[in-house]
């Protein structure tokens, strides 16, 4: 049994910032399971642990009495304990040497913050290199180039659509061993994320992180125009009326909008699940099935009336649909968790969000990133360790800092440390529990989401644009994706 003695947070989590937690270990003799389950009840209190040695190197550097201490405190590498932390694969760090390579994309602080778990994973395995490999642009390419040249990192990141393709080429380990090595990484994990790393009964990739589809709302807009702020329990209807409440016309010109949609599978993914539809059905695209074109007019209708810009007329501004929704010509905006960190340091007014207005049933989008191991790894133990550590609480609460992505485990979205604010958590915490569907599952296992992905982006934009009605543009979808990529 564990026991926590302090906690020191400084209120919300901010980057730079180390928030110490020490926790005693009582002696549990061999009763492994009995660990297992206080380690799972201690998720969501630990914070990010310190080390008694990275404390140390700190107040060195600070108010050091020697130079030649202190130069000798800056060479030396921070250790941590198993006995300081509730993370199952410590003990097993210590005794782990060599190198891996981990893959990634993202922007700066992404790379700076992924810089940070790994620095912190290396205080518990002193004798493990990580070589951080962060590829900023042309992510894909550079996979696939490697995955051509025979020399995959050990660690790479894919999105939960590529994971088929990559397996089928025969890059991705089993990680079903790994899974009862560290069985922290599936405590508690939220109902369905873990079906889109899973291929013929093996997981081949794990979920690293998520986001809900939320709707932001501009509040100083809704209150300049005298409109009740919307809640979770909201509708489609709600949402349509207010759309157009909140558009602000001067002639034929719209100065601000009352929302805006996203040509983006979140946003047609959302809709269409809003109606409990099928929209793909047996290895077929089903996009004109009249629930599924019930979601999809939602979208077209808040184009033709003048309440959402099209695609093309965002285009024509030199903006894309998020920074309107900055500058305040978009009043509610859908999107989801990774427009957090720049709308904290952006919107120059208040904002919050809801949940994605209701149907005749609630959706939510599954978009995450999921972490594999490659197959030609010749270090997957210490991979491993090193996911196992990038999933503990430690490891997410680094992770997780700037507000970009939410964890994958259910405890751990209702901790501020986890999911802080602004915007209001409840929206990001109630859609995990209709989180995904069916075809969005069958759909990203296919192999050829991409292709099909683009038809489907093409094919309403033309119906956005009024090129075709949407009933027309569905139609011609299906027509082209069921005869091109589902054959």
């Amino acid at each position: 049994m564990r026991k926590v003695i302090s906690v020191a947070k400084a209120g919300r989590y901010q980057p730079g910032y180390r928030h110490i937690i020490m926790i005693k270990p009582a002696s549990t003799g061999d009763n492994k399971k009995g660990d297992r389950l206080m380690k799972k009840k201690l998720r969501g209190t630990v914070v990010l642990l310190t080390t008694a040695a990275l404390a140390a190197s700190t107040l060195a550097g600070c108010g050091g009495s020697g130079k030649s201490d202190d130069t000798k405190s800056a060479d030396k590498k921070p250790t941590a304990s198993a006995e300081d932390t509730n993370w199952e694969g410590a003990k097993k760090a210590a005794d782990l040497s060599g190198k891996v390579t981990y893959m990634h994309s993202g922007d700066d602080y992404e790379r700076e913050m992924y810089a940070n778990v790994f620095k912190n994973y290396q205080a518990y395995a002193p004798n493990v290199e990580v070589e951080q490999m962060y590829v900023p642009s042309d992510y894909s390419t550079k996979l696939q180039t490697l995955a051509a040249a025979g020399n995959l990192p050990d660690l790479f990141w894919t999105g939960e659509a590529g994971v088929k393709s990559y397996y089928e080429a025969g890059m991705l380990a089993d990680m079903n061993d790994i899974l009862e090595e560290y069985p922290q990484l599936t405590e508690d994990i939220i109902d369905g994320v873990l079906e889109f790393g899973n291929i013929d009964g093996k997981q081949v990739a794990f979920p690293k992180d998520w986001t809900s589809y939320v709707m932001y709302l501009n509040l100083d807009l809704f209150k300049e125009a005298g409109v009740d702020v919307p809640t979770n329990d909201w509708t489609v209807e709600d949402y349509e009326d207010i759309a157009a409440k909140l558009t602000q016309k001067n002639g034929d010109r719209v100065d601000v909008y009352g929302t805006a949609i996203n040509n983006y599978r979140a946003d047609w993914i959302n809709w269409m699940g809003n109606y409990d539809a099928e929209w793909f059905k047996d290895g077929k695209s089903n996009l004109s099935d009249a629930k599924s074109l019930e979601g999809l007019s939602v979208m077209y209708d808040l184009v033709q009336d003048g309440s959402a810009p099209s695609p093309g007329t965002v285009s024509s501004t030199g903006d894309s649909e998020d920074r309107l929704f900055v500058i305040g010509k978009v009043a509610m905006y859908p999107s989801g968790r990774w427009v957090v960190p720049s709308f904290r340091t952006e919107c120059d007014f208040e904002w919050t969000a809801v949940e994605m207005p209701k149907g005749t049933t609630r959706t939510c989008p599954f978009i995450c990133s999921m972490v594999c191991i490659a197959d030609s790894s010749k270090n997957k133990d210490i991979a491993a360790n090193l996911l196992s550590y990038q999933m503990s609480d430690e490891g997410l609460a680094t992770v997780m800092e700037q507000g970009l992505s939410l964890p994958v485990y259910k405890d751990l979205m209702s901790n501020d440390t986890y999911v802080s604010t602004p915007p209001d958590a409840d929206a990001f915490i109630n859609s995990a529990a209709y989180l995904g569907n069916k075809s969005q599952i069958e759909a990203s296992l296919t192999g050829q989401w991409s292709e099909y992905s683009s038809i489907i982006s093409a094919g309403l934009s033309d119906a956005f644009e009024g090129k075709t009605t949407i009933e027309e543009a569905v139609k011609t979808i299906d027509e082209q994706a069921n005869t091109t990529v589902f054959k």
